[in-house]
């Protein structure tokens, strides 16, 4: 080949340069390339497709390029879809689902539709998600059918599809992934205990990146039930798995670290985790993502003093959860503005934002349990300062019993100090050792709150050992937010000298 290359040089066809051999000029190879026959033709085209693909550093659209040309439409395939890989990891979804149709349309298969049925899924086209997946048998295709119904929220469709390819998987990693996404689906549904077997046996059945998301949805239940040491640690790894195809479990992970980091009174670590959070949404191009980031660190803000400012964030959540977001974002947004209204001491304000949160809070929803207890508890509060303390009994009853059977501390716990004031407000007695066990659990499950809740608890219990106990609670948030201290202080002040006059000069009760 040398000698031919040598005399290609010396007729001023090829040139060299650095030890490689080009065209003096493209025209020189487009004419030398036409005057070949159309079998050398595809014969050399199908020889360079072969020698590009087994180069590290090739580009897959040019081989797919040779390959097509060359009539090798399984290489040209495989590329394409390659290629489709490379346009994901740099969030461009919509150039990889093209490329995808692309490699379709020559060489159609079973894992050509299930590439592009996890792209649409990717993209919110669920329906054209479905069309693929029926395209395929076997266990893979039901796994990937339940992903696509759980973020269509299509709950009960995804149990199925989840549990069928269960049974019918023979590979392991499968077999696991589908508990993975059954145990996801139930804990979305409210189903806690099922939740924790399926991904219990998940995690014990994968490896390796399986494993590890697995966990992530093990660690976001477990922030919910509070568990937030085990929940950190079941978080972590998945944050350093940064491919496009693990973008829901790490967007959860990095949300759930937050959250689990408020819960335990740590409101530095959780904003930060939820500014990580909104700029990976941003960054992986993936808007139903949109607003949680935003909304959970408005409720941090609010807790620590900087009312003003979590108040704008619940309006930025709600207007990215009405431009593109997710109903569930919409709700949550709702109802962190109306407990802003009720510590405003604005009830009809409250009510209104609540009768809004009400009317969404249907259908098949992400933890559209919890959204459900949020609204419950903040109706009981409504109900209390609207003086309707037997109403605002009987919702906390309510609550704690469902919270205390589904496993949720965080709200039983309020519950029942919703209960103990709503009792004191009617003028029934009241256990002091129940109290301490409530605010015990409080503060073990929901420290970023424990501050006012103490505090309104010993309003209206009347009780200047509970006062103190809030002020105690203040200084150990005070300690952990540094130089935003001089914020929570202002408005912590401003409540606790509320609540000693009401402690010395009680209401009547009835």
């Amino acid at each position: 080949m040398l000698d031919d290359v040598e005399l290609g040089a010396a007729r001023r066809l090829l040139i060299e340069s650095g030890g490689a051999v080009a065209f003096r000029h493209d025209l020189i190879r487009i004419a030398l390339a036409a005057s070949a026959t159309a079998g050398r033709q595809a014969l050399l085209h199908r020889a360079a497709a072969h020698l590009l693909h087994s180069r590290t550093d090739a580009d897959p659209i040019e081989v797919a390029h040779h390959a097509r040309l060359g009539g090798d439409t399984a290489l040209a395939a495989r590329s394409l879809r390659a290629a489709a890989v490379r346009a994901a990891e740099q969030f461009d979804h919509a150039t990889a689902e093209g490329l995808l149709d692309d490699a379709l349309r020559p060489h159609p298969d079973a894992d050509g539709w299930l590439d592009r049925a996890r792209m649409r899924t990717r993209r919110g086209r669920y329906a054209e998600a479905y069309e693929d997946v029926a395209r395929c048998s076997g266990a893979a295709a039901l796994e990937v059918g339940a992903w696509a119904s759980y973020f269509d929220r299509r709950f009960d469709q995804a149990l199925r599809f989840a549990q069928d390819g269960e049974l019918a998987a023979d590979d392991p990693g499968v077999r696991a992934r589908c508990l993975t996404v059954g145990g996801r689906t139930y804990h979305a549904a409210g189903d806690l205990e099922s939740a924790d077997q399926q991904l219990g046996s998940a995690i014990e059945l994968a490896a390796g990146a399986d494993r590890i998301v697995a966990s992530a949805w093990l660690g976001v239940l477990r922030a919910h039930q509070s568990r937030m040491t085990e929940a950190l640690r079941l978080l972590r790894p998945i944050t350093r798995y940064t491919g496009v195809e693990h973008t829901s479990a790490l967007l959860h992970a990095l949300l759930f670290t937050g959250h689990a980091h408020a819960l335990a009174g740590h409101p530095q670590a959780a904003l930060a985790a939820f500014e990580q959070y909104t700029a990976e949404v941003e960054r992986r191009q993936v808007p139903r993502f949109a607003g949680r980031g935003v909304n959970f660190a408005g409720w941090v803000l609010r807790s620590t003093g900087a009312i003003a400012q979590g108040v704008d964030l619940h309006l930025a959540a709600l207007q990215a959860a009405d431009h593109g977001g997710i109903p569930e974002v919409r709700i949550a947004a709702l109802e962190d503005l109306a407990e802003a209204r009720l510590m405003a001491g604005d009830p009809d304000g409250a009510a209104a934002l609540l009768g809004e949160a009400r009317s969404a809070l249907n259908g098949d929803l992400v933890f559209g349990w919890r959204l459900e207890f949020k609204l419950r508890l903040l109706r009981g509060r409504l109900a209390l300062d609207t003086g309707l303390p037997h109403q605002a009994a009987d919702i906390a009853e309510a609550l704690d019993a469902d919270a205390t059977r589904l496993g949720v501390p965080r709200y039983a716990s309020v519950a029942r100090l919703l209960g103990h004031r709503a009792r004191a407000r009617q003028g029934l007695p009241i256990d002091p050792a129940e109290v301490e066990s409530a605010l015990d659990l409080l503060d073990s499950c929901v420290a970023l709150e424990s501050w006012w809740w103490t505090g309104e608890t010993a309003a209206d219990l009347g009780s200047g050992l509970l006062l103190a106990r809030a002020e105690h609670r203040v200084a150990e948030l005070a300690r952990e937010i540094g130089s935003r201290a001089t914020e929570l202080h202002r408005d912590a002040d401003r409540r606790l000298e509320h609540w000693r006059k009401m402690i010395s000069s009680p209401p009547a009760r009835e």
